[in-house]
């Protein structure tokens, strides 16, 4: 009886096991891209339930459900649409091909201190996808930005190892001299950082972009008002670990360097010149003008500055030509490494990468690189609870070459070497030579001697390390359904460690050949030592600065009525540290290092580095729509900061804005079934700004400590000791920049979400701005004049963003998004001196870009005629035909003449108004429109992307480096000169010559409309190229995804307007020439 028991009690349980495993069911399957590729890391779970898991290297998944009813499997990746499925019964299946979230609606945009659906964004919030940069090689992260949104200004330092020029937002103003500030506020995970940390990030490790354009940034107060760049770092997500790799290799290279004269060119213009400059004042030759030989018609004496011709067929042969910029500026190596790893469980993530970046100068001997390394760590140890730590070190590395005069920049390297005569070498029989062969000339860019400086190891070095961490906790709080609370602290460790190494040289003199001693060589002269600073120097740095955030979040529905709310508190520090000492006469030869000198040693208080400053903040902000459709934001800050004196540290700043999407209301959904979304916002908020900056602590007296001028006494000057004279006012009232932003915009999505519209037009109102007011203080005050909260200017303008996405078939697919932008200004109350009140150059009530101040060209003075007459006309006015004068000239054939505007028969400032003769000659002097258009294009695996731009509305003009500087210590002309004077000049022998005498730099060397030229821009700024490796291909190598690509940066400009393209529209002659960037390069994933 008992074995019957048992054996019915074994068959009862394995019927029970059978049934409960029939209640169960594993779902498999696989989640691919738009491309069919598979995607790794992807979230899939069961609606209604805790069961979870994410999607292996293969794009696989596996979960149990329950089989005694339908189930719903959903599936959601970053970037991506998010899908579901629904499983009924005895269903094991479910596959899922995801596609980019294109209309954006759904998309979640990070905004100041969290995160809303872009569907209900009433501020104007621009992102930028990671993906559009990832390939972007470079030491400065902010160079990746330029063309990706409308009014986002990006002006790319070419120099490689220098930060980005400037970055802005809406084109800010500022009237603070002292310190002004008009980039944005750079923010890495809700912590606020510098422009050059933010320059250190690589984006593989960025998961989003996003700029405030508007008054959405009075969240960040006093710091808000130039608008801000979010970027969030990426975190780990479940799964096992995912490690992903890119590697790119190439070359950078100038655009175009500008092309000077060759020797003979040089050496004919220079004789135009000296023949000139012998003319009789009428311009007519006389018996002191100069044969071809270079000897004077009266005396038959030679002109010392005259090239002789055998001198002139020396420079014509192409051996004795050098184009020295071209020996010296090569291409250089570009390099680009990053290594991600991540991956983790339910309870805790990680994300773990690092990444290189090596661009060098395109001089020999000068290094620029970073690396950089990032843990970012979450765990959850209880229900509810979330915490985190987020460390970073970065470390950069920039060398250039040290010239103490005129001082180091490769700006003045460029320069110096576009500018020496191609026939003068720079050593003559091993021994250096002065670059200008004149001895008499001392502390000038010519008297660099390159290739020395380049052999002697004399440089100027800055590694800087940064070091980061961020900690934080997250608790939802039980009980309360949507509130949660949170704590996060930062610490942000800066030190640089600056150097400088300069020595001594030995130049030498040579008596020269030829028959006027102007071919290099001859006897040598005495030789004389040049100091290059002749020392070792030290500058280091300490910067330090922390965020303390703790804050409160509630997030609930009711029906249809949505609501979130943040309150926060936060509180920052900033201080820094340093010093510069040197020693004198390093040994050349021996390390660079002040234990190899043997001068003296100087500690420089007066230039060390010691401040110190605080904020400390309230936060608020409450959300709420009702059902989508009706949408309101309301946000204040208050703001203390240790900058102003008490009682005047404190400010107010707020934010509301309101929106209604018209497309959820139903009479629209049946009016215009076509229209998928259509959305009008306003935003109007109150916002400060930085502005402050060297500006603080204005409430104090500040004194000056020395002799003279810098203080004590002035007389006795051999003997006089050091004293203490009092700076400028005081100024107890000081406080911070104030400006009231409005902004109207339209969102709107059309065909099934193919096409994307946004407008927006802003209007700002500034106010209480920090401005020096020295200019209309009279001297009778005795002192400087404090900074005053005094200027008031507006700021409007107009953005516009088209979106095209389709595709033709299953193969093809393409994109075009065409932006534009305008802005402008008007100043309301800026400081001026009380000379120009009233007159043509009163910007009260005007654009500050009110056009190109400067002199109205009348054309050349052609003949002597012509001269004649211009004197006979202006004779009466001036008093006499003697005082007729252009800039003190006698008026001449080869000169420019201009209108008289103040009648006096005398071009020029009179002496009681320096801006007589000078007037307004264009509308606008920078370009206001502005276009871009990218697109992109992909068939099957293989992809193109293109970003161009356009740019017009202001007035292009040619200026002192592109017709040559003149700088009369030399005693005679000693630079090269442009290919611009290849356009022609005036000479005897051709008087219908474009451009003037070379003589005459005094009359056409000032501002005026006859170097006006074309400001229309267009120019490639980046184009890509990529094709993803089919994944058969790779499976068999263990690799879940590859990518192939190739990158090019200023690609081209497609509208050269200056002449004999003598150099490129977006260089400058006396910068570093921008670079055009090609790299090749793998990205892949196991």
């Amino acid at each position: 009886m008992r074995k019957v028991y048992l054996l019915f009690l074994v068959l009862l349980l394995l019927s029970i096991s059978n049934v409960l495993q029939a209640q169960n069911r594993t779902v498999s399957g696989t989640v691919l891209d738009e491309k069919s590729q598979p995607l790794p890391g992807v979230t899939v779970q069961v609606k209604g339930s805790s069961a979870a898991t994410v999607t292996d290297v293969n794009g696989k998944y596996a979960i149990k459900v329950t089989n005694l009813q339908n189930v719903v499997i959903g599936v959601s990746f970053v970037g991506y649409t998010y899908q579901s499925k629904t499983l009924k019964v005895g269903e094991k299946n479910a596959d899922f091909n995801l596609v980019p979230i294109t209309n954006n609606l759904d998309e979640v945009v990070v905004v100041g201190y969290g995160t809303q659906k872009k569907s209900t964004l009433t501020g104007s919030v621009a992102t930028i996808s990671p993906k559009d940069v990832q390939d972007i090689p470079g030491l400065n992260f902010l160079g990746t930005l330029v063309g990706q949104t409308p009014n986002l200004s990006v002006s790319e330092n070419a120099r490689p190892g220098q930060p980005t020029s400037s970055v802005t937002i809406r084109n800010p103003v500022t009237l603070n001299s002292n310190g002004g500030i008009t980039t944005p506020l750079f923010i890495i995970d809700d912590v606020q950082r510098s422009e050059a940390d933010f320059d250190l990030l690589d984006a593989s490790e960025i998961e989003s972009i996003s700029i405030l354009k508007d008054a959405e940034a009075a969240i960040y107060g006093v710091n808000g008002a130039n608008g801000a760049i979010i970027v969030r770092t990426k975190k780990g997500r479940a799964g096992a670990p995912k490690i992903s790799f890119s590697s790119q290799f190439g070359t950078s290279n100038a655009m175009q360097l500008p092309k000077y004269l060759t020797g003979a060119e040089m050496a004919k213009w220079s004789n135009a010149y000296t023949q000139t400059s012998v003319m009789s004042p009428t311009g007519a030759l006389t018996g002191d003008s100069l044969k071809a030989d270079g000897y004077d018609v009266l005396n038959n004496k030679l002109n010392t500055g005259w090239y002789t011709p055998d001198e002139l067929a020396y420079f014509s042969n192409p051996a004795n030509n050098q184009n020295w910029l071209k020996n010296y500026f090569h291409a250089a190596d570009v390099e680009h490494e990053n290594l991600n790893v991540s991956g983790g469980t339910d309870k805790a993530t990680y994300f773990i990468s690092g990444n290189f970046t090596n661009q060098n100068s395109n001089f020999s001997g000068l290094e620029n690189y970073k690396w950089g390394l990032r843990a970012n760590v979450e765990t959850k140890p209880a229900k509810g609870l979330t915490i985190g730590v987020n460390l970073s070190f970065d470390y950069s590395y920039a060398k250039e070459f040290w010239m103490k005069y005129p001082s180091e920049s490769l700006n003045n390297d460029v320069l110096i070497l576009g500018e020496h005569l191609p026939w003068m070498p720079y050593s003559i029989n091993g021994n250096p030579v002065y670059s200008i062969g004149n001895s008499s000339v001392a502390n000038t860019i010519d008297l660099v001697n390159f290739p020395l400086l380049q052999s002697s190891n004399n440089f100027e070095q800055q590694p800087d390390y940064v070091t980061n961490f961020l900690a934080h906790v997250d608790y939802e709080i039980p009980g309360i359904k949507g509130l949660s609370a949170g704590f996060s602290f930062n610490d942000n460790i800066n030190t640089a460690f600056s150097s400088q190494y300069g020595t001594a040289f030995t130049y030498y003199t040579y008596s020269g050949l030829g028959d006027n001693d102007h071919i290099p060589g001859g006897t040598i002269g005495t030789a004389k030592p040049i100091s290059n600073g002749d020392d070792v120097t030290f500058s280091p740095d300490l910067v330090k600065s922390y965020q303390l955030d703790a804050k409160l979040n509630y997030q609930h529905s009711f029906g249809k009525n949505n609501i979130s709310a943040l309150a926060l508190y936060e509180q920052t520090g900033n201080s820094g540290d340093g010093v510069v000492t040197s020693v004198g006469s390093p040994i050349i030869g021996a390390l660079p290092n002040d234990n190899f000198a043997t001068g003296a040693q100087t500690v420089n208080q007066a230039n060390s580095i010691v401040y110190e400053y605080a904020f400390e903040s309230f936060v608020q902000r409450l959300n709420y729509d009702y059902d989508g459709t009706y949408l309101l934001q309301l946000t204040g800050r208050e703001d203390g900061t240790t900058y102003f004196a008490p009682g005047k540290r404190w400010g107010g700043f707020g934010q509301v804005s309101a929106g209604w999407v018209i497309s959820n209301e139903p009479f629209f959904k049946a009016a215009a079934p076509w229209v998928d979304q259509l959305k009008v916002r306003g935003d109007w908020g109150l916002l400060g700004t930085s502005s402050v900056n060297k500006s603080a602590y204005e409430y104090f007296q500040q004194y000056n400590i020395g002799q003279g001028s810098s203080g004590g006494a002035v007389f006795a000057e051999g003997s006089r000791g050091n004293g203490i004279t009092a700076a400028a006012l005081p100024n107890p009232d000081a406080t911070w920049d104030h400006k009231f932003e409005t902004d109207y915009g339209v969102d709107a999505a059309f065909l099934k979400n193919r096409l994307a519209v946004t407008a927006d037009y802003y209007w700002t109102h500034a106010y209480d701005m920090l401005a020096a007011t020295s200019a209309a203080t009279p001297l009778t005050v005795g002192n400087t004049a404090p900074v005053e909260n005094y200027g008031s200017v507006n700021n409007f303008g107009t953005e516009v963003t088209i979106t095209w996405r389709d595709h033709i078939n299953q193969d093809w697919s393409y994109n075009i998004t065409a932006f534009y932008n305008w802005s402008d200004d008007k100043d309301i109350l800026v400081p001026q001196a009380a000379g120009i009140i009233g007159t043509a150059q009163d910007r009260d009530g005007k654009s500050d870009d009110g056009g190109v101040f400067g002199y109205e060209s009348l054309g050349l003075i052609r003949t002597q005629a012509q001269a004649n007459a211009i004197i006979a006309s202006r004779a009466a006015e001036a008093g006499g035909a003697s005082n007729v004068k252009i800039f003190g000239l006698v008026p001449a054939p080869g000169m420019i003449n201009y209108a008289d505007l103040d009648h006096n028969g005398i071009i020029g400032p009179s002496s009681t108004n320096a801006y007589a003769d000078e007037k307004y000659l264009s509308n606008k002097a920078n370009n206001h429109n502005g276009v871009g258009f990218n697109y992109g294009i992909t068939y099957k695996s293989l992809s193109i992307s293109v970003v161009t731009g356009l740019s017009w509305g202001g007035t292009g003009q040619l200026g002192s480096y592109d017709y040559g500087t003149y700088y009369s210590a030399h005693g005679d002309l000693q630079e090269n000169r442009t290919a611009l004077w290849n356009e022609g000049y005036w000479t005897p022998q051709t008087p219908n010559a474009k451009l003037p005498a070379p003589y005459y730099y005094a009359d056409y060397s000032v501002t005026s409309n006859f170097w006006f030229i074309n400001s229309f821009s267009w120019n490639i700024s980046q184009a890509n190229i990529s094709y993803v490796i089919p994944g058969n291909w790779i499976k068999h190598v263990g690799l879940a995804s590859a990518r192939l690509f190739t990158q090019c940066t200023n690609v081209a400009y497609l509208v050269n307007p200056y002449p004999e393209s003598y150099r490129a529209p977006g260089s400058a002659v006396n910068v570093y020439p921008q670079e055009r960037t090609i790299t090749l390069g793998i990205n892949a994933s196991f």
